[in-house]
């Protein structure tokens, strides 16, 4: 099983007529693969129609502000809340300053490291990864920027005006990457980005991080949060409105959600829907009818209007699993 199956093999092989290994239905190792393949297509078939993910996942997601008193997530059922963080500000900064040497210079964060490249004379020169594993505080990592040379320079910025006043350079640094809330081949791989690329060429290229924590909310596991009480976090404007501030990624909130057991009904709608498909492999997807070798003709139909979406049986099993998203930005 991959990581996004909803189900085992032998599930499939119980909606196929009969257990793994059974007298009744032996399958190939080809045919194994081919089923075990269908499976990982067909859960993420599923989870794009019912728009969210089922197995039990940590998120770590931005989310605007609603100006409404509940915020809602992009998925669910949450399991846990491990920290929800707003106000993003500047903890860092990263500038190239020889600009004799160079014509270009820029930065960004990926998931293993900052990244910083820079253009001399016409060459593109990418600079070593600097890890958040080697450099795991701040202050690390900006001393590592500086030590790259070649006209970088990296700062931690002062935090005096907060009640963190002064320790912005001992925060990880890993909290610069913010994963991508929508995900992509790319997830995992430390390719994908998350701030960047920015122009640092004679000027500072600030970067970002949630620093402040909400302490006045509660959430529900059908999937949203709340504000609480207002006296818990006085330091929101407006706190006795309870509602989340209206804003452009201005909440950072990670959390676990999802089954640690598939719901039975999805798992039957993924079986069936990979045994119908598997069917199709053993003939003519758009053959619909065939006469004796005697006969003049068959006839076909279009392969589109089978593979449209989910087969009408598994649209019933997953209705009541399907994501409704209505007046909201969360997407």
């Amino acid at each position: 099983m991959t990581a996004k199956d909803l189900i085992p093999i032998s599930r499939a092989m119980d909606s196929l007529g009969g257990s793994q290994g059974s007298s009744n239905l032996m399958l190939s190792a080809n045919e194994q693969q081919t089923l075990a393949d269908l499976i990982t297509s067909v859960s993420d078939a599923i989870e794009k129609y019912c728009k969210r993910r089922f197995l039990t996942h940590l998120y770590d997601e931005l989310y605007n502000g609603s100006g409404d008193k509940r915020l809602l997530l992009r998925q669910y059922p949450i399991q846990s809340v491990q920290s929800v963080r707003y106000m993003p500000v500047f903890v860092c900064r990263v500038g190239n300053f020889n600009m004799t040497l160079n014509q270009q210079a820029r930065v960004h964060i990926t998931a293993t490291g900052l990244q910083c490249w820079r253009s001399a004379n016409g060459t593109p020169y990418t600079e070593t990864l600097l890890p958040w594993a080697s450099y795991p505080t701040l202050q690390s990592l900006m001393n590592a920027v500086t030590a790259l040379g070649n006209g970088w320079q990296g700062q931690v910025l002062s935090s005096a005006a907060s009640q963190f006043a002064g320790d912005y350079g001992n925060w990880p640094s890993a909290d610069l990457y913010v994963p991508n809330s929508y995900g992509d081949s790319l997830e995992g791989s430390g390719i994908q980005t998350s701030q960047g690329n920015l122009n640092a060429r004679g000027v500072w290229a600030a970067l970002l991080m949630h620093t402040y924590e909400l302490q006045g909310y509660q959430w529900d596991a059908r999937g949203w949060l709340l504000r609480a009480i207002p006296y818990t976090d006085p330091e929101l404007l407006h706190p006795e409105d309870l509602i989340w501030p209206v804003g452009v990624n201005n909440f950072r909130i990670q959390y676990t959600a999802g089954y640690t057991t598939v719901p039975e009904s999805v798992q039957e709608a993924c079986a069936e829907w990979v045994a119908e498909l598997f069917w199709l492999t053993k003939r003519d997807p758009a053959l619909l009818h065939q006469v004796p070798s005697s006969g003049s003709a068959s006839g076909w139909g279009s392969l589109a209007s089978l593979r449209a979406q989910p087969p009408q049986h598994v649209r019933a099993l997953l209705a009541p699993y399907k994501r409704i998203i209505v007046g909201n930005n969360q997407g």
